[in-house]
């Protein structure tokens, strides 16, 4: 017995008829009583007996029916879990923190790769804060994920990419473009452009300051850096930008960079969910990252 007979039975016991079940079915109607003989002779019980132009269940067939239907519902979705899973294993979930995505062009190169690699994954990138990637990744909506640290929660796994420098840019008549570095002592009372306070990189300069007993005058927040670049040159403040954004300013800003020697580097992490929730797919995409 199987469930293309299970499926018959239950259409001739519903129709009580071999030739409404063989239109419903879409086969003919000698191979349906061919299939429900076969089925009564396997069981070695009669499901239906003939009377007239008429079938009626006996009593082992509508035994058989309640449990047929139960069967094909428990088929069918069985089918479905199945189905899901191999939706899930076939999709790869990875965020980007928005301070970070500029910088990692290494990755993107790894991303195709891994995607020549395994065609059938589909791929999603979404752009996220700092902050944002970590609850991901904490509660399953992203696989992966590239963020600055550190890290609060003990579920997640980070592994270290990279850091970058962070740069102050002024305008070529201020008074620091002369200077080859400055140190949170020199910008503190200065009026400060720098990352959102959304982002991680926001948290670590207000350690920074802490650490020296100082806090910031911050007087904007972006993460776009051509409003730093703009903000800058109208000299309504001295921007704090990560070393990835230098190559993107012209000479037409007319702005000096140097590193703030004392403002500790950020740094990159690919992030991920620990105690061995690891998908197989997971670890093919991370060997192609590391």
């Amino acid at each position: 017995m199987d469930f293309k007979q299970l499926n018959y039975f239950i259409a001739v016991y519903e129709t009580s008829s071999f030739t409404a079940s063989a239109g419903r079915l879409h086969i003919s109607q000698q191979g349906l009583s061919k299939s429900i003989q076969t089925l009564e002779r396997e069981l070695d019980l009669p499901l239906f007996s003939r009377e007239k132009n008429r079938l009626k269940p006996t009593v082992f067939g509508d035994l058989l029916y309640g449990q047929a239907l139960r069967l094909r519902d428990e088929f069918q979705n069985t089918l479905t879990i199945l189905e899901n899973a191999k939706k899930k294993a076939n999709r790869l979930k990875i965020g980007f923190a928005s301070n970070v995505i500029n910088v990692l062009n290494d990755i993107e190169v790894s991303i195709q790769r891994f995607r020549q690699f395994s065609p059938e994954t589909i791929v999603e990138i979404s752009n996220e804060t700092d902050y944002a990637c970590e609850e991901k990744i904490e509660n399953g909506k992203l696989d992966v994920a590239f963020s600055m640290g550190t890290f609060s929660s003990p579920h997640i796994h980070a592994r270290y990419l990279m850091q970058e420098s962070i740069y102050a840019l002024v305008p070529a008549a201020h008074r620091f473009a002369a200077r080859e570095q400055l140190y949170i002592s020199d910008i503190c009372q200065e009026p400060l452009i720098t990352s959102d306070t959304k982002n991680k990189g926001y948290s670590t300069l207000e350690e920074d300051f802490r650490r020296k007993g100082l806090r910031p005058h911050i007087a904007f927040w972006s993460d776009d850096p051509q409003t730093h670049f703009r903000l800058t040159q109208k000299n309504l403040g001295i921007s704090l930008c990560p070393e990835h954004w230098l190559p993107l300013l012209s000479d037409a800003y007319h702005l000096k960079a140097m590193p703030v020697a004392d403002i500790q580097k950020r740094k990159i992490y690919v992030i991920y969910k620990k105690n061995g929730e690891t998908g197989l797919l997971l670890k093919k995409f991370l060997s192609f990252i590391l």
